[in-house]
């Protein structure tokens, strides 16, 4: 049977967006998918990933996802030293990269809670450069428009529930299904991104060797993120920070003067992480022991989970692993 289609009062959409809440669009799908009359379901798990989260008690319900198309906007010209300094972050534009993530994960826990979730497994995410800034001297002083999506499974595990919101991992389900087997559970996912800029990067430099005001950048942006993330975890409760994904840009932009033939830096970083902890004793399962079956379930030549999945053709690999269930069957 189709699905039916809804109309959309697109004014009252956008109403109850702007007041934080959900689009009408996602609350009917999110009502088709895991209503009382649910007719139809998804789920971005892979097979293996299904099967290793049911095996850890985990009720698959819905795919649920949160999106941001943020516009960062014009801002003054950064340009030169301040403070007198030549490297120093840009607050502005570190803000809107963090605020934009914010509200996409925000309403990825917004859809559900709409479906009464007590965790999202396997969130995925991505990011992407709508319309780059072209104003100003070096033509990278904001005006621009990005987005950022995350999208995962939403799942019933009361077992990892700490408070009346349900828990968001970027961990997969291989991943989700080990820690919970080993007695911890997730917290929730730390995020933070900086933007540090390098006035003049090459002055008083000559001749071979290391760049030092780059490579002074990278590390000052990366230890700003990391304190950030750090406390992030603290706040949540969180014993450990794991499946740490660190992500490094480094662009030499123009300096906008148009005599000047010095370029500057740009350097971005961007930390995810999930937040862990300890599960009370009470709660923790009685045996680590694998699943049955699940050395057929392991996945041949898998990426990272949040870049594009490549899997090599597993037909050989099932065809071997029939022949022996067969044998064991006839012993």
């Amino acid at each position: 049977m189709a699905q039916q289609q809804h109309k959309i009062d697109y004014t009252e959409s956008r109403r109850r967006l702007a007041a934080g809440g959900l689009p009408l669009r996602a609350s009917l799908r999110l009502k088709d998918e895991a209503g009382p009359q649910k007719k139809l379901f998804t789920s971005d798990l892979t097979v293996n990933e299904f099967l290793l989260a049911r095996e850890a008690d985990c009720q698959v319900i819905s795919q649920v996802m949160g999106s941001s198309v943020y516009h960062i906007g014009r801002i003054p010209d950064y340009k030169g030293s301040q403070n007198g300094s030549n490297t120093y972050e840009i607050p502005v534009l570190s803000h809107a990269h963090r605020e934009a993530r914010a509200l996409a994960f925000r309403r990825l826990q917004l859809e559900a809670e709409a479906v009464a979730a007590d965790a999202v497994v396997g969130v995925r995410l991505s990011e992407r450069l709508i319309t780059k800034g072209a104003h100003g001297k070096g033509g990278d002083d904001g005006d621009e428009v990005i987005e950022f999506t995350v999208v995962g499974t939403a799942v019933r595990a009361p077992q990892v529930k700490i408070k009346n919101e349900p828990v968001l991992t970027d961990l997969s389900g291989q991943d989700f299904w080990a820690l919970v087997r080993q007695g911890y559970a997730p917290c929730g996912i730390v995020f933070d991104f900086c933007r540090w800029h390098v006035w003049h990067v090459l002055k008083n430099w000559s001749g071979g060797g290391e760049v030092s005001l780059a490579s002074d950048a990278i590390e000052r942006a990366r230890r700003v993120v990391q304190e950030r993330v750090w406390q992030q975890a603290q706040a949540m409760g969180a014993e450990f920070v794991v499946g740490s994904d660190l992500k490094v840009e480094v662009r030499e932009v123009h300096c906008g003067y148009p005599e000047c033939h010095l370029n500057d830096l740009d350097v971005d970083v961007a930390w995810f992480g999930t937040g862990i902890r300890r599960l009370p004793v009470s709660v923790r399962p009685q045996t680590a022991q694998i699943p049955p079956l699940v050395l057929g379930m392991m996945p041949l030549g898998q990426k990272k989970r949040r870049d594009q999945i490549e899997e090599e053709d597993e037909s050989e690999a099932l065809k071997e692993l029939g022949k022996l269930e067969e044998e064991r069957a006839g012993e």
